[in-house]
């Protein structure tokens, strides 16, 4: 401890009189450490940290995987009641559905999210109601009482958490429900929800009873894989009975599988966070490599003072300890130094995170993130210090007593782990900037994407018309004339629409449906919205054949239907749609119209879809589709759209003050949405490989300078016997360019192979692309020509007098 101690004090004092080169190293190494934190932080709280529930990791969800793919993890009613026969690895087997509801009698109507769930519920989740109580199996079967559990949220605010609420009602949609209990402060809700109420009531509707998400609680005793082994025994029936197409189509490759909950819930982040992190390991591995140079190069200037201590008795063994404590007192300093960075870097990446982001409210720099810190620190002291330690240790005594003070520098020749050092520092900066560049023409290529509307100047305001005024057709499509009308006395209001059942770029409402042609019916799911007259008008919408929805189609008059393109083509290929027929259940719907297709997903082809007017539309169907997706009023404004935002709201409480109205956004605002978290990927990873690319460039410019010193008496020989300045020139490039160029290929394999990993967020280009790759390749080589060039140009301008002084 004494000997540590005085290496400490020693590396210290030694630094003290080095102030540029350990400003340089402490930076260098704080950034580095302080970008792999943050990037950990985010890491940790969405794939690794355990979900706030007790013994998390016995929660899982049952999906169907088809070849090891993720197929479906929707149940119907019927498939929950059949594995619930057969639970026996579980403790619990729970189902939800998610759903909204309308809560009035409060100062103002307000839209609550809520979650249809099964009476075991909070029994999987391992929470109970802080006050009241749970569901019970009576409740929770068909034609049982409506009963509601609240969150503290809800209990606080709307109802100022007033105990006796419990056995007292509350409305939702109209419908008086019984508050039984009130949830802990402390329960996440995954997904986020404000009340519960029990499932069973919602067996028989259209959505409810095929939109179950089933849970489990493992038994104590039972892994994840001992569950996927008896769920494979029972899905040969489980298949048979509910999903014949799929059993016989892929009865070998479909299983049924118990994924725990907390891989379920990231699985669409795993993959791009992963990458992420792998980007700023690589950024860190950079910066200790050009570290580990430059403790090369200081080490080389210390060989006398080395030599001179071995001279004197002092071990090799002892030398190495105090050139590897140098390092690890180095790394400390940075890895002290990073925390500040690394909480500013968090605060900025939760900035730019998007909101579906899974966990971002556990983001945070914890303990977890500081040991991290300590452990990254401490593994960057020893990788970038065990290369000096060791040389430093490896002194050929009599030789380098011997050397003059002039050429007690070895020959760079004989340092291939320098050389080597900025190979491998190209070769990550060049797999970094493959990455960047796929991301940024992937961001580029869905800013052109055609999404099938003009998002500018369109208004969307969110609306849950709901409640018990809204039982028929008729009192529904009177609303959105209401409001319509209304809206048509703004200023700047050119043209107003209503949908449901979906916003353009966003997942909707699907329905099962039978196109019938001249030769043959179809059945399949396909999407479906209710829309007023002018929706196509104010989405921009182009007509391709027959005609758009006017006044004229009445509850009335005979039932007709628009498709959009997608449609068109899938389901009547070889013949005109207009004129068809799509059947819905006990109703027929005449084609009248096709559209083009409007996407949902912005990175995927746009879904076949057709279209009812609201006069028209079934009631039940549009009431069912409100308990997932609001319905929009859309408005093509002449000015900034949010400029009309309260007129607009005002019209529409105008029409009636007890709809909710929920979110008000631009459509232009719900493009950068869709493409918001592609975007928040390309900007980091844009931002890591060009810290990468500084880096690597300093690392080449420090050995060519190193070089150079090294060789000026043999640049002055050949300029005594007659070299020009530009041979000097090309002879210190062809130097610096040979290191540029192993790097290249190296990287250029190692791109080759990692990019793979980033090809599920892509989007109009290949991971391979040779596009990129020799964009990439040619402005690392011009980078790297200016980072040789300044040390050649210095070489060239060597006056062969005095270079010659120095043998």
């Amino acid at each position: 401890m004494i000997g540590l101690f005085k290496d400490v004090r020693y590396a210290l004092r030694q630094f003290s009189k080095n102030v540029g080169f350990t400003t340089v190293a402490v930076l260098t190494l704080a950034l580095g450490i302080g970008a792999n934190t943050a990037i950990f932080s985010v890491v940790n709280a969405v794939l690794l940290h355990p979900l706030p529930y007790p013994e998390s990791d016995r929660i899982v969800q049952l999906s169907a995987y088809y070849q090891g793919e993720l197929q479906y993890s929707n149940f119907t009613a019927r498939e929950f009641d059949f594995l619930k026969e057969s639970s026996e690895p579980f403790e619990f087997l729970a189902a939800r559905t998610e759903v909204g509801f309308n809560l009035t009698g409060t100062a103002q109507p307000v839209r609550i999210r809520a979650l249809r769930v099964s009476s075991t519920y909070f029994n999987t989740f391992g929470v109970q109601p802080f006050l009241g109580r749970n569901f019970s199996k009576e409740e929770d079967s068909p034609g049982g009482p409506n009963v509601a559990v609240l969150s503290y949220g809800v209990w606080m605010s709307h109802f100022g958490g007033e105990p006796a609420l419990i056995g007292k009602s509350v409305f939702l949609d109209g419908t008086p429900f019984t508050v039984i209990g009130v949830l802990p402060r402390s329960f996440q809700s995954i997904p986020a929800a404000d009340l519960w109420t029990t499932i069973a009531q919602a067996n028989a509707t259209i959505g409810s009873g095929q939109n179950y998400t089933l849970l489990a609680r493992l038994r104590t005793d039972i892994l994840p894989e001992q569950a996927d082994k008896y769920l494979q025994l029972k899905q040969r029936s489980f298949f048979q009975q509910f999903r014949p197409t799929t059993f016989a189509a892929h009865r070998e490759a479909t299983q049924l599988r118990a994924m725990p909950l907390v891989s379920v819930i990231s699985a669409d982040h795993r993959t791009p966070l992963i990458v992420l992190l792998g980007a700023t390991g690589f950024v860190l591995l950079i910066a200790c490599f050009n570290l580990a140079n430059l403790l090369l190069a200081r080490a080389s200037t210390r060989r006398r003072e080395f030599a001179l201590r071995l001279a004197f008795g002092a071990k090799r063994s002892r030398l190495l300890s105090q050139v590897l404590t140098e390092s690890l007192v180095l790394a400390t300093i940075g890895g002290l130094l990073s925390v500040p960075i690394a909480h500013a870097a968090l605060n900025g990446l939760l900035a730019l995170a998007p909101a579906d982001l899974p966990r971002a409210r556990e983001i945070a720099l914890d303990w977890f993130g500081l040991a991290f810190t300590a452990a990254v620190a401490l593994g960057c002291g020893i990788l970038f210090g065990i290369a000096p330690a060791f040389v430093s240790s490896r002194l050929n005594l009599n030789e380098c007593l011997k050397a003059n003070a002039g050429r007690v520098l070895p020959s760079l020749s004989r340092q291939p782990l320098r050389t080597g050092l900025v190979v491998l520092e190209v070769a990550l900066s060049l797999v970094l900037l493959v990455g960047a560049s796929l991301l940024i023409q992937t961001f580029a290529n869905l800013l052109r994407a055609d999404i099938g509307f003009d998002p500018r100047k369109v208004l969307a305001v969110q609306i849950w018309p709901a409640g018990k005024e809204f039982q028929t057709t008729d009192e529904m499509a009177n609303f959105h004339r209401a409001i319509i009308e209304r809206i048509g006395t703004i200023p700047g209001a050119e043209s107003a629409a209503i949908v449901s059942g979906g916003l353009p770029l966003e997942e909707g409402g699907n329905l099962y449906a039978e196109f019938v042609g001249n030769q043959q019916t179809v059945g399949d799911s396909v999407d479906y919205r209710e829309i007023t007259p002018e929706y196509f008008r104010v989405l921009g919408v182009s007509l391709i054949q027959g005609r758009f929805f006017s006044s004229w189609d009445s509850a009335r008059s005979a039932k007709v239907a628009i498709v959009n393109r997608e449609m068109a083509q899938r389901y009547f290929p070889s013949s005109n749609p207009v004129g068809q027929y799509v059947k819905t259940g006990n109703l027929t719907w005449e084609i009248v119209g096709v559209v083009g297709s409007v996407k949902s997903v912005i990175s995927e082809p746009a879904p076949a879809t057709f279209f009812v007017p609201d006069s028209q539309a079934q009631i039940a169907n549009t009431r069912d589709f409100l308990g997932w997706f609001p319905a929009y009023v859309l408005v093509r404004t002449a000015q900034a759209p949010l400029a009309l935002d309260r007129q607009v709201v005002s019209a529409i409480r105008g029409a009636n003050a007890e709809v909710p109205i929920g979110h008000v956004e631009s459509l232009e605002g719900v493009l950068s949405t869709s493409i918001a978290f592609q975007q928040f990927l390309m900007i980091l990873m844009a931002a890591f490989a060009l810290l990468a690319l500084v880096l690597a460039m300093l690392g080449i410019y420090g050995v060519i300078a190193y070089f150079v010193a090294q060789h000026t008496p043999e640049i002055g020989v050949r300029m005594a016997l007659g070299s020009s300045r530009s041979g000097i020139l090309q002879f210190v490039l062809r130097r610096g360019m040979m290191l540029v160029g192993g790097g290249i290929v190296a990287g250029f394999v190692g791109a080759f192979v990692l990019t793979r990993f980033l090809a599920a967020q892509l989007y109009g280009v290949k991971p391979n692309d040779p596009r990129s790759f020799a964009l990439v390749v040619l402005a690392l080589w011009a980078v790297a020509l200016g980072a040789c060039y300044l040390p050649a140009r210095r070489a060239a301008q060597v006056d062969p007098n005095v270079a010659l002084r120095y043998e």
